[in-house]
């Protein structure tokens, strides 16, 4: 079974934070994961009804690019 790193309850704050590089293919499709400099509320799924756009696409999509890119961003954060 493949991974699924991303689903319909994915809040934008973690598309943002941990899979930056999906945020220009949701661009694409018509999806803002930011406005206005901070990161939008809610979830892709209810994103995606709101929009009326082929959920099922679009997660299988986004997975396929999350895999190729190893999944989330690792980062390292030292609070000195």
């Amino acid at each position: 079974m493949k991974n699924l790193y991303i689903t319909e309850n994915t809040t934008f704050e973690e598309i943002a934070e941990r899979y930056p590089y999906l945020i220009q293919p949701l661009l694409e499709k018509g999806v803002k994961v930011i406005v206005c400099g901070d990161v939008k509320w809610g979830t892709l799924g209810e994103e995606l009804d709101k929009l009326g756009l082929k959920k099922d696409e679009i997660l299988e999509e986004l997975n396929e690019i999350a895999r190729k890119n190893g999944g989330s961003v690792r980062s390292l954060r030292l609070d000195l």
